[in-house]
């Protein structure tokens, strides 16, 4: 099956577990890609190209950049259209965590985390929509959430902060595109596999330590994590996280014919948290 063959898909935080996953399904189904990550991920971008292209696709380049920096933006974007033809699927998969509470949360990661993951996908929404609209094509653009954008989390201020903004810049830019013909839509995970999840509780047991709740070696500082990922996953009536390719498979779900009168939705892939 080829469900995505002539489409052009432009990926960022392209590095991402995540997002690996998901351009090797794209790419699986006949899509043509365009991935876009920090200057510090080029390595892991190559590896990504090669390893698509030993299983057999023919299109997929890569940019480096900042999703925060305009001149980048226009640049990946530029990129599929010149080389590829234009955008028909934006994901914005690029995110920066960051796990503290309000009180603990100091004012540059709290910038950071605003700068990635709400200015960053604003500014791919509307250079990647202009694109669209001119096209004159269908288009799609999937938001990565998170549960943390439905519903406050105390240790994790500032991504709530941004993913509770990326669900709001969803549904207005779902009902202004709409008119083109492109679909908006955001998906909202918990505890996915991976790096992600990872960071966020290796920083949550590095706060607890430091404020007393835990020993200073290596080994308390694992069995810290253990206990939190253990406490979030209590919050869970499936008590698991979510599996790479169960998100990426509903982010797929998503960007296809199949969900052509869907848009303005956050989609959670929760295992039932937010129900």
């Amino acid at each position: 099956m080829n469900k995505f063959e002539g489409n052009n898909v432009l990926i960022t935080g392209a590095s991402g577990d995540l997002e690996r996953v998901m351009a090797l399904k794209l790419s699986a189904e006949g899509a043509r890609l365009v991935l876009f990550d920090l200057p510090s991920t080029e390595s892991k971008l190559k590896q990504l190209v090669s390893e698509l292209k030993s299983l057999g696709s023919q299109t997929v380049i890569y940019v480096c950049g900042d999703v925060s920096n305009i001149e980048d933006v226009k640049k990946s974007v530029q990129r599929g259209v010149d080389e590829l033809g234009g955008i028909d699927i934006l994901i914005n998969g690029a995110v920066v965590v960051s796990a503290a509470p309000l009180e603990l949360t100091e004012e540059a990661d709290f910038k950071r985390v605003q700068d990635v993951n709400v200015y960053g996908t604003f500014l791919m929404m509307k250079y990647v929509s202009n694109e669209m609209v001119k096209s004159g094509n269908r288009g799609v653009i999937i938001n990565m959430s998170s549960v943390t954008g439905l519903m406050g989390i105390e240790i994790t201020f500032a991504l709530c902060a941004s993913k509770f903004a990326i669900n709001g810049m969803t549904r207005a830019a779902a009902k202004s595109l709409a008119k083109h013909n492109i679909r908006v839509c955001a998906v909202a995970p918990f505890m996915i596999e991976g790096s992600i999840t990872d960071k966020i509780a290796t920083e949550a047991a590095e706060m607890t330590i430091a404020g007393g709740g835990g020993g200073s070696e290596l080994q308390d500082k694992k069995a810290v994590e253990e206990v939190l990922k253990a406490g979030m996953l209590q919050m869970c009536p499936l008590a698991c996280g979510a599996k790479l390719s169960e998100v990426a498979d509903t982010v797929l779900f998503l960007c296809s014919k199949e969900a052509s009168y869907i848009t303005g939705v956050v989609v959670p892939v929760d295992g039932g948290v937010t129900a």
